[in-house]
């Protein structure tokens, strides 16, 4: 059975953890997502050693086709987020 963790259950199981309130930790992990964005959007790397690597990256602008068809079509550049697990997350679902 596959279950996703939500916000409120990633809060609560961290306050369990810590002893914290969880009105602290839900502070914490909107400043930690917080800081995330904001690297991001200045076009830096978020590195979590072990953990995981998020990177803003540009893919570049190419010539896109349609299969069966002759025709080309220009696909314009854009931005997106990469996300690159680490060693200690490769290895927790081994």
């Amino acid at each position: 059975m596959r279950y996703t963790m939500n916000r409120k259950e990633l809060i609560n199981d961290i306050a369990s953890r810590t002893g914290k309130m969880k009105k602290d930790i839900a502070i914490f992990v909107d400043a930690y997502e917080s800081a995330i964005m904001d690297s991001l959007r200045g076009g830096d790397s978020v590195l979590l050693h072990g953990f995981m690597r998020i990177e803003h990256k540009t893919k570049k602008e190419y010539i896109g086709h349609t299969f069966g068809k002759k025709d080309a079509k220009i696909i314009p550049e854009r931005q997106y987020v990469k996300i690159r697990p680490g060693t200690a997350l490769t290895e927790c679902v081994k």
